[in-house]
């Protein structure tokens, strides 16, 4: 399925993701059932869907899981500085919805 849209597959390991801090810049180790590692990370969930980081930062926790998902694949252009700020100062958008009607429902 890759091939047919030119996309390229690559399976990434994933343990840590979630508990470690993105913006902290957390060492992410890889999980091993033979030689567990017992790690402390800087930041933690305070609720479901929200990450705590030690500087007090709130941040989406699937935001964070994600972005270190792509701290540990290497991705080339990964760009961490560039990510923190987009992360830490999201745009909000308010909709009207009456000017939505009217766009949509002549």
């Amino acid at each position: 399925m890759c091939n047919r849209y030119g996309l390229t597959y690559q399976e990434q390991e994933e343990s840590y993701a979630s508990k470690a801090s993105f913006l902290d810049n957390d060492e992410i180790p890889v999980f091993n059932a033979d030689n567990p590692v017992k790690q402390s990370f800087s930041g933690r969930r305070i609720k479901r869907g929200l990450y705590r980081t030690r500087q007090g930062k709130l941040i989406n926790a699937d935001v964070n899981g994600a972005a270190n998902i792509g701290v540990k694949s290497n991705l080339n252009g990964f760009n961490q500085d560039r990510l923190e700020a987009s992360l830490t100062m999201p745009l909000r958008v308010k909709f009207d919805v009456r000017k939505v009607r009217q766009i949509y429902d002549p």
